[in-house]
């Protein structure tokens, strides 16, 4: 499938063709009980919430919301052994919720040579490519423990890609900026709380879930870019304005 930036995701058949690679690292941001139930052959499943939260979020989600910082993102890619050689591959079952979570955090810490599997895990069984079960911790076994070593990789915060609670608050009456609200059509209008104080959205937003982007149909690979701008236009988010979603 074209896409006008074709860097962002590899194709199923594409990946098949790079297993075995020395520098290839496939990641599976499922969860890990699904991971070990099965997995794209070679694969390593993700060893902290798929999140990528900050420490203490899984325990209190209110006070511990933001992205890691650098230390705790550094310790995960030494943990991941990634390098500044690694392609990196990233996958879920999830229509691609927890992998996109994954390449955003990746390329918000300025690791840019990763892409999303289009369609995941699904599109991967559809195609009968190789898979395998179990746990495949390569960063958790004494086998290579001794073979870890920290990344040459310098670790760096892009805040241009992020926005805060005050970047947000000014663009409510801008009428050049986008507010994007992406969840679900019950937490926008406020019916579904998910156990927050706060309902409903911010004032201004335009809602579109993110999932009207997934073509269920097809594999749970994204829609194509004429349909995804199609989806966008009618909603009036368009290229020159400012876009700041949540």
């Amino acid at each position: 499938m074209e896409y006008t930036n074709n860097s962002i995701l590899i194709e199923s058949n594409e990946l098949f063709d790079k297993l075995g690679n020395e520098n290839l690292i496939i990641i599976d941001c499922d969860i890990n009980s699904l991971y070990q139930r099965a997995h794209i052959k070679g694969s390593i499943s993700l060893p902290v919430h798929h999140y990528i939260k900050q420490k203490g979020y899984e325990e209190n989600a209110i006070d511990y919301p933001h992205i890691m910082n650098n230390i705790e993102f550094t310790n995960l890619i030494n943990s991941l052994n990634i390098n500044s050689k690694s392609e990196i591959i990233t996958y879920d079952n999830s229509a691609s919720l927890y992998a996109s979570r994954f390449w955003w955090a990746l390329n918000y810490f300025g690791i840019t040579n990763v892409k999303i599997l289009n369609g995941g895990w699904k599109n991967w069984i559809a195609n009968q490519l190789p898979i395998e079960s179990g746990f495949n911790y390569a960063f958790n076994t004494d086998e290579n423990a001794n073979k870890k070593t920290n990344t040459d990789i310098n670790i760096v915060e892009n805040k241009n890609i992020i926005c805060n609670l005050n970047d947000m608050k000014n663009s409510i009456n801008d009428p050049n900026t986008i507010i994007f609200d992406t969840r679900n059509i019950s937490e926008f209008n406020g019916t579904n709380s998910r156990g927050n104080s706060n309902i409903g959205h911010i004032p201004g937003a335009i809602n579109i879930e993110w999932l009207e982007f997934v073509d269920n149909k097809n594999n749970n690979k994204f829609k194509s870019q004429m349909d995804i701008l199609k989806i966008l236009n009618d909603k009036n988010i368009t290229p020159e304005k400012q876009i700041n979603t949540y």
